[in-house]
């Protein structure tokens, strides 16, 4: 009969798991040696929080769950950044951490706190295993990360009981046929489906909303014809970038960055709403529309209820396709027509010049956009440039974008590039400020070790750029917000990282160019002007 420990480890197979990201303990021995047997890939980060951010982007690109590990103690408050993260960014991601031994509590206070009363407030379970509740425990966390709204599941285990033998009725490590993880399988009733074509047929200006609830269904093709069919722009947010290409006509730009962003003026004028994979946890400005609105989503409008007139709770690609060719009166000056006196609008805007030395950011993304394909994967850090990112790099391909938007955790930038260079095997671009960098320093190494195709676009301007622009906005003085960064090029050299500064937009086109043909870890030393920023007070 298997150990627990390798029952857990086959049931994550079964699950499609290929590698955990985490930093062990002795505590995780035996987990850690099951893992190794059955094969899987074991990423050691520097810091805890950092597997977690890993396990969320690879769950994501690969559509399945993300696992991280971590010891007990201090390596479980470590993560818990990293378990917000996927609390509030709806990731499927499980953590494991080791278990303080039952026979010693009460006796024994060394490292020991209350994991559960740590993670439940965050996660869908939060468990212990025993042998005797282990099979049972495992298969309800699996199911549980994708089931309704994606979440983090948090499971303990101590040495001891994972080198015990699975009590006979809970044998799962031979039972290969275990169901595949659901993906928002329940059918919309058919009677919804006529009501939402009813509620849309005498619209003139319908927009549609998109969010971090498309994946894993992925429904890109439905979304472009049902945008196509009503005439309707399409607004997205940070995580569903690229959902409609930015180069598409009805394309209009992201919401969620700011309480102005340019975009909101669609919603302004729309009178009537179809939000799909929608989720209010990614806005910075709270959502109080009244406007006729069409939820359609594979969980349930809640936490917070918003204002709807229909819900179609279900398959997004089975509603969409039930949906078909929806039909709308659209106005002759809404949609494309709409959208391209828009960006004509934002192409009038004047930028300030950048001071000598110093490049806008404005400038660097124009030139990476220019210099790499449409499928170039991008991860930003948080910071003054994930909100420009967010606004402004026109995303031409979905799920290249990857960015901690529902928590906006710093540090999540570099370890996600990670991650998405290693299950994907594509060059990763990761615009980081230097204040997220510091934060995740240590990681540097893992893209040497493994040799990741990742350039680092640091956007050095040695300050925590967007709490020091709200310092200046209330006419506070600029306190605590500035430090000095090291010489990033002694740091490269450390971790056998490609190097160079650059401060032009030529530059900037030369040195990424090189990167590609490098096709190997590549630190750019962006020297910026935050006055580009649309958060810095001019």
């Amino acid at each position: 009969m298997p150990t627990v420990a390798e029952s857990f480890a086959d049931q994550l197979a079964i699950a499609g798991v290929q590698r955990v990201y985490g930093l062990p303990g002795g505590e995780n021995v035996e987990i850690l040696d099951a893992l190794r047997r059955q094969g899987m890939d074991f990423i050691l980060v520097k810091n805890e929080s950092s597997a977690c951010f890993m396990a969320a982007t690879d769950a994501r690109l690969t559509g399945g769950i993300g696992v991280a590990l971590a010891t007990l103690g201090p390596g479980a408050a470590n993560v818990f950044a990293g378990m917000a993260h996927a609390c509030l960014d709806r990731a499927p991601v499980m953590l494991i951490t080791a278990a303080n031994d039952r026979e010693s509590l009460g006796k024994h206070t060394h490292q020991v706190i209350d994991l559960g009363a740590v993670f439940d407030p965050i996660c869908k379970l939060s468990a212990e295993l025993i042998a005797e509740n282990a099979a049972e425990t495992i298969q309800q966390a699996i199911a549980l990360m994708r089931a309704d709204r994606p979440g983090p599941v948090h499971i303990s285990i101590h040495n001891r009981i994972a080198k015990q033998v699975m009590p006979a009725a809970g044998g799962m490590a031979s039972d290969r046929t275990a169901a595949p993880i659901g993906h928002g399988e329940c059918s919309v009733d058919s009677s919804h489906i006529g009501a939402a074509r009813k509620l849309l047929a005498d619209k003139a200006k319908p927009v549609i909303i998109v969010g971090l609830g498309l994946e894993p269904s992925r429904p890109y093709l439905q979304l472009r014809r049902l945008a196509e069919s009503l005439g309707a722009p399409v607004i997205d947010t940070p995580k569903s970038k690229g959902a409609l290409s930015a180069n598409h006509p009805l394309f209009a730009g992201a919401i969620g960055l700011t309480r102005d962003d340019p975009v909101y003026e669609f919603l302004d004028e729309a009178d009537s709403i179809i939000a799909i994979g929608f989720d209010v946890v990614e806005l910075v400005k709270p959502w109080d529309y009244k406007k006729p609105l069409i939820w359609i989503a594979e969980w349930q409008n809640h936490d917070p209820q918003i204002a709807s007139d229909l819900e179609l709770v279900g398959n997004i690609s089975e509603t969409l396709d039930a949906i078909g060719a929806a039909k709308a009166q659209t106005a002759i000056d809404w949609g494309s027509q709409r959208v391209q006196r828009f960006r004509a609008g934002l192409a009038r805007r004047k930028l300030p010049m950048p001071a000598q030395g110093r490049i806008l950011p404005q400038e660097f993304l124009a030139s990476l956009r220019e210099n790499t394909s449409d499928d170039i994967t991008l991860t930003t850090d948080v910071g003054s440039h994930k909100i420009l990112a967010a606004l402004e790099w026109p995303a031409r391909m979905p799920n290249r974008y990857f960015v901690s938007n529902g928590l906006s955790a710093m540090g999540f930038g570099l370890s996600s590039a990670i991650a998405a260079a290693e299950t994907s095997g594509a060059p990763v671009v990761c615009i980081t400020g230097d204040a997220g960098l510091a934060m995740a320093l240590g990681e540097l190494g893992l893209l040497t070790e493994r040799q990741l195709p990742v350039l680092i676009a640091l956007m050095n301007d040695s300050a925590l750029d967007l709490i020091r622009s709200a310092q200046i906005r209330r006419g506070r003085p600029a306190f605590g917000t500035a430090f000095t960064n090291p010489d990033y090029e002694y740091i490269a050299k450390a971790y056998g990282i490609a190097y160079r500064k650059i401060a032009s937009r030529e530059d900037c086109g030369e040195a990424i160019r090189s990167w590609l043909s490098l096709n190997a870890p590549f630190l750019l030393d962006v020297m910026i002007d935050p006055a580009g920023y649309p958060t810095t007070v001019r």
